[in-house]
């Protein structure tokens, strides 16, 4: 009887932004005493067979600001829209690979849990996983002349990240050079399968200085 091959995956960790809304680069932002990216890297590490660190293009070897080197097997420039940088990523990930999960550097409390959660629903046949949260808050869209529509938060979803995708699905879905807010989209809109996977409440994304005192408290216990 023949044991299974293990499944080859490889992590893109996106952290190309310039942080316009957070005043600077967030990125490299101290989270406990670390920079926030090397939070996702670290866990990253953990489930994948090699990482791939996508920077800011003006930045193409940025130091670690503890001093040592990232922990990524490889470091490459991003482009000028989210969706180009994932695919300077995805062109450093070897052929071998067969899922890729794609993880925004912003959400560093993502844990290894979900990471294998998203790895684990691809390594079962879907084209794609995500993760995703119910929607607590009533969404109102807001029309012309500012006309308000309330849509019906039962069938809405806040998604987050690492998302996790088979790899020909993946490069498939970018071939195009379309630009989405995140990668399930351009999936979907490539025909691909994607299945949703509980998004816990605390994998934050930093967003504003208020989010990074938010994400410290979290890291520390101090919010359980």
């Amino acid at each position: 009887m023949y044991a299974p091959r293990p499944v080859e995956a490889w992590a893109v960790v996106v952290a190309g932004g310039t942080g316009s809304r957070f005043g600077g680069p967030k990125q490299f932002a101290d989270l406990g005493g670390r920079p926030l990216v090397s939070w996702s890297l670290t866990t990253a590490r953990q489930v994948c067979a090699g990482v791939v660190l996508v920077v800011p293009a003006d930045q193409a070897s940025p130091p670690d600001p503890g001093g040592g080197s990232w922990d990524a097997d490889r470091v490459v420039p991003g482009g000028a829209t989210r969706s180009e940088s994932v695919r300077a990523g995805l062109a450093a990930v070897p052929g071998s690979a067969q899922i890729v999960a794609v993880h925004d550097a912003a959400r560093p409390l993502a844990r290894p849990a979900l990471w294998k959660a998203v790895l684990a629903a691809v390594a079962a046949g879907a084209g794609g996983a995500i993760p995703a949260a119910a929607v607590t808050d009533t969404v109102k869209e807001v029309g012309p002349g500012g006309r308000l529509v309330t849509l019906d938060r039962s069938r809405l979803v806040a998604v987050q990240t690492p998302q996790a995708f088979r790899a020909e699905v993946l490069r498939r879905a970018h071939q195009g050079g379309a630009d989405a807010s995140d990668d399930a989209a351009l999936v979907e809109a490539a025909g691909g399968r994607v299945v949703l996977v509980d998004g816990p409440a605390d994998n934050l994304k930093v967003t504003s200085p208020l989010d990074l005192v938010v994400a410290a408290a979290l890291a520390s216990g101090v919010i359980p």
